[in-house]
């Protein structure tokens, strides 16, 4: 449906007085703006994240990727040690992530590099109370080292002939 069909599907409803389900549902509570006593923020709620997803959060005054994997929650650094690319943005195949600028690839469950494994990202504590997702403290550290070569199959024009 276009944005304009929906649209006029929603001034017409609400010209007869009809209300949609979303708009007779309870608002939420805000998330939580302060950490929890062991460290843990408030970065989403559950329903936000579908399975297979991720998105970027912002933990205290880190960037951190969230992820919904096949086995359960992840939280990784947000980005990807070959070029800085959000990690949050990946696509999600099974437990690993792949980077949406040149397709390295990360393991959700530990950080590792499955592209180059000299160079793993950090991860963090994660958990799931009353549809609220908490990222707690770094678990691991990854690499700080950055760059590296170009295996995506492009052509540029400072590319050796």
């Amino acid at each position: 449906m276009g944005f304009r069909s929906f649209i006029k599907r929603k001034v017409d409803q609400r010209i007869r007085g009809e209300t949609s389900a979303a708009t007779s549902t309870p608002a939420t509570a805000p998330l939580p703006t302060a950490p929890s006593p062991d460290g843990f923020w408030a970065v989403a709620r559950a329903a936000e994240i579908a399975a297979g997803t991720g998105r970027t959060v912002v933990v205290g005054t880190e960037a951190v990727a969230v992820f919904r994997g096949a086995s359960g929650w992840f939280a990784i650094d947000d980005a990807c040690t070959h070029e800085d690319a959000p990690l949050g943005e990946g696509s999600v195949e099974g437990d690993v992530v792949v980077c949406p600028y040149h397709d390295w690839r990360y393991d959700l469950n530990t950080g590792a590099c499955h592209t180059d494994p000299a160079r793993p990202v950090g991860c963090f504590a994660i958990r799931v109370v009353d549809d609220v997702v908490w990222v707690g403290p770094r678990t691991s550290e990854g690499t700080a080292e950055r760059g590296g070569g170009h295996n995506d199959g492009l052509k540029t024009t400072d590319s050796p002939r």
